[in-house]
């Protein structure tokens, strides 16, 4: 398979999960700015899921820019990149009803872990089938470990939780540097 064709599956796949988390926020129940304002856990479940679906969008494009071949591996890791990421809009609106409870907050976090490690795996196959070496950066190993211990602790320290993700999450709009440094071919 061409690398094209899989990233624009890849875009189509990824445009629906935005579409599906826009389509799942609910109006105000009337026009006042206080029922507006109610619905501030909704609405940053919702930007805080946005900017974590569009920064994994441009760091695809980044890694995929790099790849000059394709196999069943990377198309694999990629379907399972993107199951994970496809439950981003049911994890983000149960987060967004009930922003403080133990379960709705552990999946949604567990979600993003879950999307991170089949990224780094994504990234990996990539990386290796194209003769190259990997290596886990300081970045990558902060976040797959902000993004466990909110699984892991985000149903009781919620809004703690979510500021640390948040953040963590903000760090990568700027993507790493890819450097690809070509094995030596010692004949």
């Amino acid at each position: 398979m061409e690398k094209n064709r899989l990233e624009a599956f890849s875009d189509g796949v990824l445009a629906i999960i935005i579409t599906i988390m826009i389509l799942e926020m609910k109006q105000p129940v009337s026009d006042r700015f206080s029922d507006f304002i109610a619905l501030g856990p909704t609405l940053s479940a919702y930007m805080l899921s946005f900017i974590f679906i569009a920064i994994y969008w441009v760091n695809h494009h980044q890694i995929f820019r790099k790849a000059r071949r394709i196999n069943i591996k990377i198309l694999w890791c990629n379907i399972i990149w993107l199951f994970v990421m496809s439950f981003i809009p049911f994890a983000t609106a149960w987060v967004g009803t009930y922003p403080t409870s133990l379960a709705p907050v552990s999946i949604y976090f567990t979600d993003m872990l879950l999307t991170s490690v089949a990224f780094h795996l994504l990234y990996y196959f990539i990386i290796h089938e194209n003769g190259e070496h990997f290596k886990l950066s300081k970045r990558n190993a902060i976040s797959l470990l902000v993004y466990l211990l909110a699984s892991l602790f985000g149903g009781f320290y919620p809004l703690v939780s979510f500021v640390i993700v948040a953040i963590i999450t903000c760090w990568w709009i700027m993507p790493e540097k890819i450097v690809i440094e070509e094995k030596n071919n010692c004949n």
